[in-house]
């Protein structure tokens, strides 16, 4: 089963999606800001295991999205994953430029995307 990462620091939709997540059937797990999707990536690692999937935020205290963006894609072990950026503003040309120059990142505004969760996951971890 599928293993996301899911980093939202609105903890009601945050619940929405892992609530989202569970009745889907994925695995996943949670953090509340960049520093501890960071962590919670470096632990994963360090016991061998590795998520298919990152849910992730932009707009967050500490470290934002875009720095953990930044930290996935530049990490060998980490770029493999599959990165959909969540967004709550319309979609702009600063953000989808920043999108564009790594393989493997989706941009979603959040509206429509706790519409076709299930949908988009499974289409991008076909095979998972």
């Amino acid at each position: 089963m599928p293993s996301v990462l899911v980093v939202e620091d609105d903890y009601q939709l945050r619940r929405v999606v892992t609530n989202s997540l569970n009745e889907l059937g994925f695995q996943y797990d949670e953090a509340s800001n960049g520093r501890e999707a960071l962590q919670k990536l470096c632990e994963a690692t360090s016991e061998g295991l590795m998520y298919d999937c990152i849910l992730l935020d932009i707009v967050m205290p500490e470290i934002d999205g875009w720095q953990v963006l930044e930290a996935v894609k530049s990490n060998p072990l980490w770029a493999p994953i599959k990165v959909v950026v969540l967004t709550g503003y319309a979609n702009s040309p600063s953000d989808a430029s920043k999108v564009a120059k790594y393989d493997g990142v989706h941009i979603q505004k959040k509206g429509y995307f706790l519409q076709t969760i299930g949908e988009l996951l499974k289409r991008l971890l076909d095979g998972k």
